[in-house]
């Protein structure tokens, strides 16, 4: 599998559409799980991790649903500063 999650078909009021979005999504889920039992996980803890992961990007989407409409300037650190503190 290349990762490639293909567009929806359905509207979001037609029934099918969250079973669409799952078969959609099923392959690049289980081919991130392969690479995690392959790095040496167990498949327990990858599916935690995947269940904890989505779940705290869900709220995050929930109060900013487009971070890059707001960055923030990243600025690196340099070790030196004019600042008087």
């Amino acid at each position: 599998m290349n990762g490639r999650i293909p567009p929806r078909q359905h509207p979001t009021i037609d029934p099918y559409f969250t079973f669409e979005c799952e078969r959609a999504i099923d392959g690049a889920v289980r081919e991130l799980v392969d690479k995690a039992i392959t790095a040496g996980w167990p498949p327990e803890a990858a599916f935690k991790a995947i269940k904890r992961v989505t779940e705290r990007q869900a709220l995050a989407y929930q109060e900013d649903p487009d971070p890059a409409v707001n960055q923030v300037e990243v600025r690196i650190r340099t070790g030196f500063s004019l600042a008087p503190f």
